[in-house]
């Protein structure tokens, strides 16, 4: 048999996801990868930073390069 989750479950993790776009990024979110379909998008540090800089500060300005993974973390958040 499956596992149940109460309606006070599913309102806690809904907030945790409100408060804590990492968490939800790191265990929601997907991204399409060219060969192997949707994949889970698991951040990596300079990522993580980013989104606790988005958390912290109003307006960011970043200097980064391509293929960072920067739009897609933005576009998650």
């Amino acid at each position: 048999m499956g596992y149940q989750i109460t309606k006070k479950q599913i309102l806690k993790e809904i907030v945790r996801c409100g408060k804590d776009p990492q968490y939800f990024i790191d265990n929601y979110a997907k991204i399409t990868h060219p060969q192997r379909g949707q994949i889970p998008f698991h951040t990596y540090s300079f990522q993580s930073e980013l989104l606790k800089d988005f958390k912290d500060y109003r307006f960011n300005v970043i200097l980064k390069a391509r293929q960072l993974g920067i739009s897609t973390v933005t576009a998650a958040y």
